[in-house]
């Protein structure tokens, strides 16, 4: 089968998506399929195969007759048996493509359906399962879910209300979680149009023997946002085992320079380091080398794929709860999973979990079982590879 894919980056940087798509891309082409990319120029492609350079993935840079002529092209060229979408804000290039081929998008996040981004209430902080609609402005100042600016809460919610009209129209999405699913759905998308596939974690990569230390480590996977509970870890350090130290891995972030000055200033170098970009090779040692994995995630976490690779590497995690996480984390077996926003209980539930050496080795291995059985590569791949076969013969 002839796969073309559009996704910004050409390069496996940044968040999970972008991983995924490398990942998938690379395991297709060893099924026999032939996968090409079209893509923006930046970051620098490192993409194996047939790429194309299109700069309005996110947005149109000329004339519409300029960007539908050259995308056509590249359709014409590359001959697809199916178009697969992924981070292409631009919805306005789906029905031109379908028009040409077959073609299905991926949804990864809520940016389609909230003009809030995150489907997520800041006071009090509780996910959001509303449609959207015109209480959601009011709602983004009661309730803490939108952007301080009132004008740029009515430029995202005409943007939201255009991409919906979009979506309602569109042959085919594609969806990780339930809850995703289940937004789209109470947004007027039919569900018979929305595929749900869960996604995988590879095998873990052969690490190098971790460095003999009388010290452990809690890996925080993610960049250093806001709402990724970064502060939440900082600040309660001191109620953690003494021999603990926290390494934040994934990216940077707009919590960067400030997190590494208090570091600094609080003369805790010692026990909390932060790593930029890493490698997967790199990733996979980390994980190796962790003793715990923590996802204080402090918005409605779509799916939380790191946590699916912390399975993998048979490490429990803790995590606050939600529609997203529920579908890996089993609460008492795997890991544990905290009531939504319970800042407390979170760093209650790390620090127990830590002192009780015995429980957090069997949730490791219970975690490693419930990744063979569900997340394993093949898994996904087989379903994948089933949908392509059926959109691209005509089914949904």
């Amino acid at each position: 089968m002839r796969i073309l894919i559009l996704n910004e980056a050409a390069a496996p940087v940044g968040g999970e998506m972008n991983h995924y798509v490398f990942g998938v891309a690379a395991r297709l082409r060893a099924s026999g399929d032939i996968v090409g990319l079209v893509h923006s120029r930046e970051p620098k492609s490192e993409f194996r195969g047939t790429g194309y350079i299109f700069e309005h993935l996110r947005k149109m840079n000329a004339s519409e007759v300029e960007v539908r002529t050259r995308l056509e092209a590249i359709v014409d060229d590359f001959k697809p048996d199916i178009v697969q979408i992924h981070g292409a804000p631009n919805l306005r290039l789906d029905p031109w493509l379908a028009a040409r081929a077959p073609t299905v998008r991926w949804i990864h996040n809520h940016q389609f359906f909230c003009s809030g981004q995150q489907m997520t209430h800041a006071w009090p902080r509780k996910p959001c399962q509303r449609a959207h609609g015109p209480a959601c402005l009011a709602l983004h100042a009661l309730c803490g879910c939108g952007a301080p600016d009132p004008v740029r809460n009515l430029v995202r919610y005409s943007r939201v209300s255009r991409s919906l009209a979009l979506l309602r129209a569109h042959p085919g999405l594609q969806v990780a979680s339930g809850m995703l699913k289940e937004n789209l759905i109470r947004n007027g998308i039919e569900p018979s149009r929305i595929e749900h596939l869960p996604l995988y974690a590879p095998e873990p990569e052969e690490a190098k023997r971790p460095p003999l230390t009388s010290r452990r480590l809690i890996l925080h996977p993610g960049g250093l946002v806001r709402h990724k509970g970064v502060w939440l870890l900082v600040r309660n350090i001191e109620r953690l085992p003494d021999d603990v130290d926290i390494l934040f891995a994934g990216g940077g972030g707009e919590l960067q320079p400030a997190l590494e000055e208090y570091v600094a200033r609080q003369g805790l170098s010692e026990r909390i380091r932060i790593m930029g970009e890493v490698s997967r090779l790199q990733w996979s040692q980390l994980f190796h080398q962790a003793a715990l994995v923590v996802m204080p995630s402090l918005w409605n976490e779509p799916l939380g794929l790191a946590g699916v690779y912390a399975m993998a590497h048979g490490k429990a995690v803790v995590a606050f709860q939600n529609s997203g996480v529920n579908e890996w984390l089993e609460n008492g077996r795997t890991g544990i999973a905290v009531e939504f926003g319970k800042r407390n209980a979170f760093i209650e539930a790390v620090a127990s979990l830590l002192k009780d050496r015995e429980r957090l080795h069997r949730f490791g291995i219970q975690a490693r079982e419930a990744w063979d059985a569900r997340f394993r590569p093949e898994h996904h791949l087989a379903n994948l590879r089933a949908y392509y076969a059926r959109v691209a013969g005509g089914g949904t």
